[in-house]
């Protein structure tokens, strides 16, 4: 059993070891080209090991590939791998890292220290951005070093990156100096393109900006400014001009700012203020985001990596916003739309590359800076067209305003006889506030005494009888003693809700004649019209079944006096009244809870 275990564990070494044996790159030919080639990887978290250190450890299983992701921890990444010249002559090879915002870059390889031993001495280079461009071995705005190999000679190089941003993607490159020097002429031939077609869009922008003095234009000329420097910074451009570490890592949060001028100018071009005030807080909150992010990120560099976070989520919603506005149909939404598009489709790709989960290549690399010009003209476009569309509106209004101004006689006399009628309307609306109770929502005693004398003539006029009938909560004042006023309150309303469901007749009136007395003044209708209706009240108030512990039956009771006369000279509105009072109080004095009619000439 031991020796089957011995023979897969052999087995097992020997795999590793074939797979972790790196072959030595055969750098030959004039056009020779390498990247994304395995080799040996070791970071250092420390930051404290030397390249003593690093040639002493056993690296076998630390495979990498030369092309590799920063994570957000900083650490000194150290990149080991052999080349060897396999030709008969002697030739020249440039190391390149890919990207210039590497803090720190020394290569180091041994050499013999003279031609009489075989003693070797460590040769070391530095670049990066620590040390200025001309200070450089090659005065490239890339960290880049040129070795030589003589005919069949073998060389271990050992490369050491440090970063203060995170979240990058980073390529080793082995070129000839032909392939080199190409190379570098087309992409500073892309970059040209790049910054003469934005510094044109740029420009022409910024005299519209001084000659219209519109707010829109300056966010424009504000955005296209600081994503310019960023693309200058982060292609290395700038170490040209100025490399003082200070200022290239102050200028790399400007690529947050241009997100906030960005969003500024979307919100101005489509007024989402006016048009969409919920999506409009939420884009002055992502504004405020990337303002806090860029001020982190003056402040310390390790807080880049919160733009890799902020940049999908943020510019996906700010997308989402536009094809609401499209299909709101907002003026230049279909611009903002389209350019916003290609800008979303380029920040996705450098994020996703930056964050490790798309592939390096040529587009998803300078995809964004592709997006952005196309994103910049199409914004330029929207411009141009606003003007249009301002002018058009603008002669759109002062024909308006002709023909308002032709019918401003018209109407003002319509608005003023409109507004007669309003405040009309608001004086009858006065007028029966005036004449209601307050608690109840019933008519008042004042506006009773006004109907009853006015329905009075009216019936003696049509010789038709008028009904009075008087209602009376059952031992109301106890109820108020023993459950309070505000339950005293609360039954008065729904008593009065009753009284109001029952009497639906547009000539009934039904006021509240005083503490629990309530009064209901029925034209046109006899004794028995009364009855039906008080019947009816007295069915729905035992069906609301409020206690009232005091009363016979343990429920709130209502007592009714009724009368009606067909009003003559020979009797009156009082007797009337009177009739009907005493009518209430036989039905009290008979036990409560009782309907009594009282006849008057009827």
């Amino acid at each position: 059993m031991t020796r089957i275990l011995l023979v897969f564990l052999s087995f097992f070494l020997s795999l590793s070891a074939l797979s972790n044996n790196l072959q030595t790159l055969q750098v030959a030919g004039d056009d020779y080209y390498a990247h994304s080639f395995p080799l040996q990887m070791y970071v250092d978290y420390s930051s404290a090991l030397t390249i003593d250190d690093i040639s002493k450890l056993d690296l076998s299983d630390k495979v990498g590939s030369a092309r590799f992701n920063i994570p957000v921890e900083r650490a000194n990444y150290w990149f080991v791998f052999e080349v060897q010249n396999q030709s008969s002559k002697d030739i020249e090879r440039i190391i390149k890292f890919d990207e210039a915002l590497l803090h720190q870059a020394d290569i180091y390889y041994q050499q013999p220290s003279n031609a009489l031993t075989d003693q070797k001495n460590w040769f070391s280079e530095k670049s990066g951005l620590v040390v200025p461009i001309m200070g450089r071995g090659i005065n490239n705005r890339l960290p880049s070093f040129n070795i030589t190999l003589k005919a069949g000679e073998k060389k271990r190089l050992y490369l050491m990156a440090n970063f203060k941003l995170n979240m990058l993607t980073i390529g080793l490159e082995i070129k000839s100096p032909n392939k080199f020097l190409t190379d570098e002429q087309l992409e500073i031939a892309a970059y040209c393109l790049f910054f003469g077609l934005s510094l044109a869009m740029l420009i022409y922008n910024f005299f519209l900006l001084i000659v219209l003095h519109d707010k829109l234009y300056f966010y424009y000329v504000a955005y296209c400014s600081t994503f310019l420097i960023f693309v200058v910074v982060y292609s290395g451009f700038n170490l040209y001009i100025f490399d003082a570490l200070f200022w290239v890592y102050f200028f790399i949060s400007s690529v947050s700012i241009s997100v906030v001028f960005l969003f500024q100018f979307v919100r101005e071009l489509l007024q989402t203020k006016h048009h969409m005030p919920r999506a409009d807080f939420v884009l002055r909150l992502i504004m405020l985001l990337f303002i806090m992010q860029a001020i982190l990120t003056s402040i310390d560099t390790y807080y880049h990596y919160l733009l890799i976070y902020l940049a999908i989520p943020c510019k996906l919603f700010l997308f989402l916003v536009n094809l609401w506005a499209y299909l709101k149909k907002i003026p230049l939404a279909n611009y903002s739309l389209f350019g916003l598009s290609c800008y979303l489709l380029g920040t996705f790709t450098i994020v996703g590359v930056n964050a490790g989960f798309l592939p390096f290549n040529f587009f998803t690399r300078y995809g964004f800076m592709f997006g952005s010009m196309i994103e910049l003209f199409v914004f330029s476009l929207a411009l141009a067209y606003r003007v249009r569309y301002l002018q058009v509106n603008k002669t759109e209004m002062q024909l308006q305003l002709y023909l308002t101004e032709s019918k401003a006689k018209q109407a003002l006399k319509e608005t003023v006889k409109l507004r007669t009628g309003e405040l009309e309307a608001l004086n009858k609306k006065l007028q029966h506030l005036s004449q209601e109770d307050g608690l109840t929502g019933l008519f008042n005693r004042r506006y009773f005494d006004h109907a009853i004398a006015k329905e009075w003539e009216r019936m003696k006029r049509q010789k038709s009888p008028l009904c009075v009938v008087l209602a009376d909560l059952d031992f109301f004042k106890e109820f108020n003693d023993l459950y309070g006023h505000q339950h005293g309150d609360h039954c008065l309303r729904i008593t009065s809700g009753i009284i109001k469901q029952v009497t639906n007749r547009s000539a009934d009136i039904a006021a509240r004649y005083g503490g629990e007395e309530f009064v209901l003044l029925l034209p046109e209708s006899e004794s028995q019209d009364g009855l039906k209706i008080a019947h009816k009240i007295q069915k729905v108030l035992k069906e609301k079944k409020i206690e009232h512990e005091f009363n016979i039956g343990g429920l709130v009771t209502i007592s009714f006096g009724i009368a009606a006369t067909v009003p003559s000279d020979n009797n009156s509105i009082e007797m009337l009244i009177k009739q009907a009072d005493v009518a209430l109080y036989e039905s009290k004095k008979n036990g409560r809870n009782c309907i009594t009619i009282h006849e008057l000439g009827v």
